[in-house]
């Protein structure tokens, strides 16, 4: 995968790297994050809606009524936009085709069709208090920090996940060969060794 870093790509072209590399599906981003990544890039939020044609779904709070009015959620990746010939066939598919509304008991929530992924469904605020029950004290408190920050950052292994796709297959490979490596010695190392004269009846 390209680095969405190079100007001599399109701005839409480095505006769906940076979404893949460094929000990652399913995460929300604010319109300072954005302009940030793209400092002196002219309507780099309206590139970033050009991704829509091509099958990429991104919520707006008027998608997903979780959001805030300056907040994006990169719901799914769609065409690789950065391989050659793919920008000069968008899909034919309008937004609405992607987010249609579930209409249910309780505020209105939005859902995409293919794949099922929701990105808000009306719950039961006492099936979801019961959930918070059932977490533990640990849980509980990286809950009510998710829930002060408004969002919830991505784990170690997500941002290391979203460096490796970063990478050229080759390199991906090879990085692939060394991990498989490093965790069968670890676990060999944690595997329980034998005393002697085990064997022997």
């Amino acid at each position: 995968m390209p680095d969405w870093t190079n100007v001599k790509m399109g701005t839409m072209v480095r505006a769906a790297l940076w979404l893949v590399a460094e929000v990652g599906e399913g995460n929300v981003y604010t319109r300072d994050q954005l302009q940030a990544a793209f400092p002196g890039v002219a309507q780099v939020d309206r590139r970033v809606r050009d991704l829509r044609s091509h099958g990429w779904v991104i919520a707006t709070n008027r998608d997903d009524v979780l959001l805030a009015p300056h907040e994006t959620r990169f719901v799914r990746a769609g065409d690789p936009v950065w391989e050659p010939g793919v920008r000069r066939a968008p899909r034919r598919q309008e937004r609405s085709s992607e987010l249609v509304p579930i209409r249910a008991a309780g505020p209105e929530s939005f859902r995409i069709r293919e794949p099922l992924y929701e990105v808000r469904r009306a719950q039961d605020p006492e099936q979801v208090w019961e959930r918070l029950q059932n977490l533990s004290l640990s849980e509980r408190s990286l809950l009510l920090a998710w829930i002060a920050m408004g969002r919830r950052p991505s784990s170690p292994v997500e941002l290391a996940w979203r460096a490796y796709r970063g990478l050229s297959e080759e390199k991906r490979q090879e990085l692939a060969a060394k991990l498989g490596e490093l965790v069968s010695s670890e676990l060999y190392e944690e595997s329980p060794v034998p005393e002697d004269g085990s064997d022997e009846k």
